[in-house]
């Protein structure tokens, strides 16, 4: 993005929503602040960003990202919120109204669950760089763990 003149800098910030939330009034929005300040010229990465709409001080990070975070070129940010598509839905539709006008669903990436296959080759290839064999049990066990924490 700074090769395209997007941003001044073009680095990447990654954060999990508990990185913004504080314990008690003001401190989350102190918070956020001071990370959308580290993140100028940046890509900020807001991880399982969902979290953020179960509480006082989740409102109050996602109000201060749609105040601070305007979508003009003079901001000098690029945000991503990252999720389980339904909690994010969620989300945009329960908050600020201006949270789905910075961050509309139109405009959002979606990326699909990794299948069995895929899920057993990553595995393998893991495996493989840790200079550990495994069974076949030990591999079907490992998918089902897999499997279960996909739903």
């Amino acid at each position: 993005l700074k090769e395209l003149g997007f941003l001044s800098n073009g680095g990447v910030v990654a954060k999990t929503a508990s990185d913004f939330v504080g314990q008690y009034i003001g401190q989350s929005q102190k918070q956020t602040n001071q990370i959308l300040e580290q993140a100028r010229g940046k890509v900020l990465i807001i991880d399982e960003a969902y979290a953020l709409n179960d509480s006082m001080y989740g409102k109050q990070v996602l109000d201060t990202l749609v105040e601070k975070v305007q979508g003009t070129p003079s901001d000098d940010i690029a945000v991503l919120l990252l999720g389980y598509e339904n909690e994010m839905l969620e989300m945009l539709r329960q908050q600020n109204p201006g949270l789905s006008r910075r961050f509309p669903k139109e405009h959002a990436f979606y990326f699909d669950d990794y299948d069995d296959h895929e899920l057993l080759a990553i595995l393998d290839l893991n495996l493989k760089s840790s200079d550990v064999e495994a069974n076949l049990a030990f591999r079907e066990k490992a998918l089902d763990v897999l499997r279960a924490q996909r739903r």
